[in-house]
């Protein structure tokens, strides 16, 4: 490129001097190297690009157009001021981002998916006098994995919502119950007689006619709310946005008079009509299962009322509340008597069966039910306020042990204690100085702790949770994505959490080995993880078959009963006597110590 030749490689040296040769071959390499190569000064003004940079992301300008331009001039203003700010960091820090994938967006022309790795740019004595980077086009690879993952949570027919994603909107919508009270209207619809019109008119009119019921529901629906397609002819309205006041049976009578509007066929006109069951809780401990179980009775009950009317799921008396407070009054005698106490459930790389770390799991040595496990219990912690006092001992108790295990020897550098965090505790803004002080009391690497976080977790105060994400993240602990595969967005919040780690969830993996459309959707969300820099865990593993499943679709750790059930702190030393030493030269580490180290510099 003759014009970049000019105005950047002119020499007064000779044509066989070693500086000349070294910007011959600089030449050859950006003219010639089908790679998106560029150079920058310490202002990320361009100062070299190869021709296939300038090809693809400035089409029809020159070398001499850019060099000395800011991406600015090039990109949109988000993705431009994105840029600068991990270059600044790099300037900053001398510390390389590798494998960035992310969406490059322009002033003009559609936008396309990348993975980019950047470096510092140094002189001959080491000074940092800019940054370099190489990019390449992902595009056909992250838009085929994120049609995989939304047909994975859509219907196909109708484009709603299917029956997963609804759970996981509707346990959403139970969490948020948590933090601002209110009410959760559930409506479930199934149609009338609707097997007629597929043996009268043929399963093309039929799929017609359930189309236009999800545009009608949809109409009907607000925008929070949630409409989705859960079998044949039964759709779930999920309304989270209901006013004091607001009287459902409003919203139900509209449902039953919206579904009942002619069809205009081509030959004739349909009549279908629905059965409609509404369910209310303002309970954050809601069963979502058992909401939509109550829903199904009282739709159940509607077509006994004559079809084409809805009904109000009415629950018997029970005294939940008055065993809730019992319950939270043994649970705070429990703490005071230090009844509460972990094992620690072991996962494993599924290359080389080599143990990576445990998962303190919180029980509960109760007087006289025997030992309670943590999800008969720390839901009512959440709502009572108790959590606070059993994360602090979790994490503290989870700590020493790791810290007793490192002063014996003989464990993996890459070892690591899992521990999860709650919602409450990620909203608290002095949630990294107390995790700071824990890990200097028992000399710890923050390295070695991984907190588990749920997507329902991020669900709270935006502004205090993003502060408390990055500063647990500029500690230099691990984070986690827990329990994905619960959640239709989880992935969304990636960027916000900066995440090493992805487990999918149990339920998930107990389907791969029958189901080719799971399978399928492990792989996407492997591949995606592994694009955005994250390992991947499968969780609940309980059978060979499942195992071997994850290992051929890509994750990296297996975690479940069939490796490992949750053991005391001494079994576990026991079992990594038995089991494989996880040397730093194994594949496993080199990738887990990268991709910490990325996240650390991205």
């Amino acid at each position: 490129m003759s014009d970049r030749s000019e105005s950047s490689c002119g020499s007064r040296d000779g044509p066989g001097s070693p500086r000349n040769l070294e910007r011959l071959c600089l030449h050859n390499v950006l003219d010639f190297l089908n790679e998106n190569l560029y150079f920058k000064d310490l202002d990320s003004r361009f100062l070299l690009l190869s021709r296939e940079w300038l090809d693809e992301k400035a089409p029809g300008l020159s070398a001499s157009d850019v060099i000395g331009k800011t991406d600015s001039d090039i990109f949109s203003e988000p993705h431009a001021a994105i840029t600068f700010e991990d270059e600044q960091r790099i300037i900053r820090t001398g510390q390389p981002i590798v494998g960035k994938v992310e969406r490059e967006t322009f002033r003009n022309r559609p936008d396309v998916w990348v993975s980019t790795s950047k470096f510092p740019l140094r002189d001959d004595d080491g000074r940092i006098i800019g940054t370099f980077g190489v990019s390449r086009d992902v595009t056909a690879q992250i838009e085929s994995e994120l049609a995989l993952i939304f047909q994975s949570l859509h219907d196909t027919l109708t484009g709603l919502a299917n029956q997963a994603a609804l759970v996981d909107r509707l346990t959403q919508a139970l969490v948020g119950l948590d933090g601002q009270p209110g009410r959760i209207a559930l409506l479930f619809v199934d149609l009338d007689n609707f097997r007629s019109i597929n043996d009268s008119f043929g399963r093309e009119a039929g799929d017609k006619v359930l189309c236009e019921v999800a545009r009608r529901l949809t109409s009907v629906a607000k925008r929070a709310d949630t409409v989705a397609r859960i079998g044949g002819d039964e759709f779930v309205m999920l309304c989270t946005t209901l006013h004091d006041g607001e009287d459902p049976r409003l919203l139900g009578d509209r449902v039953v008079r919206a579904i009942g509007q002619s069809f205009a066929g081509e030959d004739a006109d349909l009549t279908v009509t629905g059965s409609v069951g509404i369910v209310l809780t303002c309970d954050p401990n809601a069963d979502p299962a058992q909401l939509l179980k109550d829903a199904r009775i009282a739709t159940h009950r509607a077509k006994k009322a004559g079809r084409n009317c809805f009904q109000v799921f009415v629950p018997l008396h029970c005294d939940r509340e008055l065993a809730n407070h019992a319950l939270e009054l043994e649970l705070q005698e429990a703490l005071d008597a230090s009844e509460l106490f972990l094992l620690y459930q072991p996962f494993f790389s599924l290359e080389d069966r080599s143990l990576r770390g445990a998962e303190a799991l919180v029980h509960w040595r109760h007087p006289t039910r025997g030992v309670v496990p943590a999800q008969e219990f720390i839901p009512l912690a959440e709502e009572r306020s108790l959590i606070t006092r059993i994360d602090g001992f979790v994490l503290n108790e989870a700590c020493r042990q790791l810290a007793v295990w490192m002063k014996e020897g003989g464990w993996s550098s890459d070892f690591m204690m899992a521990v999860n965090i709650f919602g409450r505790e990620l909203a608290d803004p002095s949630v990294a100085a107390r995790l700071d002080r824990v890990l200097a009391q028992h000399g710890l690497d923050p390295s070695r702790l991984c907190l588990e976080i749920t997507e329902a977790a991020l669900d709270g105060e935006a502004g205090d949770i993003e502060r408390s994400l990055a500063a647990l993240s500029g500690l230099g602990v691990r984070l986690a994505l827990d329990n994905f595969g619960t959640g239709y967005s989880t992935l969304a919040h990636r960027r916000r959490l900066r995440a090493d780690i992805l487990k999918i969830d149990g339920s998930i993996v107990e389907q791969i080995v029958r189901s080719a459309h799971d399978r399928d959707i492990i792989a996407a969300v492997a591949a995606m993880a592994h694009a955005l820099g994250m390992v991947v865990v499968g969780e609940g593993v309980e059978t060979n078959e499942q195992l071997d499943r994850l290992v051929s679709l890509g994750c990296d750790l297996g975690q479940g009963f069939l490796l490992a059930r949750p053991l005391s702190p001494e079994a576990v030393a026991q079992l990594r006597l038995r089991t494989p030493s996880l040397a730093s030269t194994t594949a496993g580490a080199r990738r887990g110590r990268r991709i910490h180290a990325m996240r650390k510099a991205g």
